[in-house]
């Protein structure tokens, strides 16, 4: 199955019908540029004009629990794929052989699956939470993450392992938001999703380079990867860990009368 998505070019092989989509500009900027915009519009506008029924408690428990029962059964599915064909011992094999057609709807909806994260926003927005306060982390990684997959497809070892390892964070993530796990744990995932990031991140380059090619998507990789794990991961573990500890500390001393 031919599969290919560039910022001026989208080709495309639906699984199982004899059928090719293929696409240029200004459509392929639709997709990609259009996906963003669409996302600013909906939290600007839409979102906020819904809030009463966002804000029910049913409506985000049914919504965070659809998404970890969905990113834990994508998770597995690949997770056992891997081990049917061996291709978790054989990395030549991961990177290199496609994936089946049956694999392919699987991504498909995966991908689709980041504008269904979109509600997360939604939620937050009915909570009285403000776009300041959700923070640009937030926003940024929801506007581009959709993009993000659609590229990451292109090559068949970051596409399987983007399916395995994001499902996998993520149906911990959304079990956390739904059911609550310990305290502890918000950092634990937070560190977990940002490494696992870093381990697609060099499968996506191993795999470009065994390909022999450097398609836009790369570019847009790096630039992601540079943004979202440096700057934003530093600044969370900085504030959400170090300055926590230390306000925990100032606390105690002014309780124990030290300061």
């Amino acid at each position: 199955m031919k599969y290919l998505f560039k910022f001026n070019y989208f080709l495309f092989d639906l699984p199982y019908i004899n059928r090719t989509i293929e696409l240029f500009p200004p459509w392929t900027y639709f997709i990609s540029i259009g996906s963003c915009i669409l996302y600013l519009i909906l939290i600007r506008t839409v979102f906020p004009l819904y809030k009463s029924k966002f804000a029910q408690q049913s409506f985000a428990i049914v919504h965070y629990g659809l998404l970890c029962f969905y990113s834990l059964v994508a998770c597995l599915t690949v997770f056992f794929y891997l081990i049917q064909t061996n291709e978790i011992i054989h990395w030549s094999e991961l990177l290199c052989s496609p994936i089946p057609s049956w694999l392919r709807i699987l991504s498909i909806s995966f991908t689709l699956s980041k504008i269904w994260e979109w509600f997360d926003t939604a939620i937050l927005i009915a909570k009285g939470h403000s776009l300041s306060k959700i923070g640009f982390l937030h926003i940024y990684h929801h506007a581009t993450t959709f993009v993000l997959f659609l590229s990451i497809m292109n090559l068949p070892g970051s596409e399987k392992t983007g399916i395995l390892f994001n499902g996998f964070v993520h149906a911990l993530m959304y079990y956390h938001f739904a059911f609550r796990l310990p305290k502890i744990c918000r950092p634990v995932i937070t560190t977990l999703h940002r490494f696992i990031f870093g381990i697609r991140y060099r499968i996506f380059v191993m795999n470009t380079n065994i390909f022999l090619v450097r398609i836009s998507s790369n570019i847009y990789f790096r630039i992601h990867l540079c943004l979202f794990i440096v700057y934003f991961f530093s600044n969370f573990f900085f504030n959400n860990i170090c300055l926590y500890r230390r306000k925990k500390l100032n606390k105690k001393l002014i309780q124990t009368g030290l300061t």
